[in-house]
């Protein structure tokens, strides 16, 4: 379960890392945003690059509790978020895979750390 929890928690923090290099450094294009909406994307953006530490933190200190939780509560709110966006524009394959992959390990991370705290792995 450790093992499990490790790996996902690394992958997240990939995940957040390179996003957020791709969102801080993608050349502005006039024709397809305005200065507001791309400034705000550049901090959320950074926000999510930021965070890449937080996963690799937790992954490497996964007793570090509240940070995990927040962190797995985070991701899975952000899915559901996107679940309920999907009816503004046509489900692709892709989109769903994203959905998935921050709804399901979230929730069974939570658990699987519940399990290890309480039987005193962690």
């Amino acid at each position: 379960m450790l093992l499990f929890i490790r790996v996902f928690l690394a992958l997240y923090g990939v995940i957040a890392a390179v996003t957020g290099y791709i969102g801080t450094t993608a050349k502005y294009n006039p024709a397809a945003t305005d200065p507001l909406t791309d400034n705000n994307h550049r901090y959320v953006a950074a926000i999510w690059m930021a965070t890449s530490l937080a996963f690799f933190f937790v992954a490497l200190n996964p007793s570090e509790t509240a940070l995990f939780r927040f962190l797995m509560i985070a991701v899975f709110i952000g899915g559901i978020v996107r679940a309920a966006a999907l009816i503004n524009y046509p489900v692709t394959p892709f989109l769903v895979f994203l959905i998935l992959i921050e709804l399901i390990p979230t929730a069974l991370m939570l658990w699987f750390h519940t399990q290890l705290l309480n039987s005193g792995s962690l």
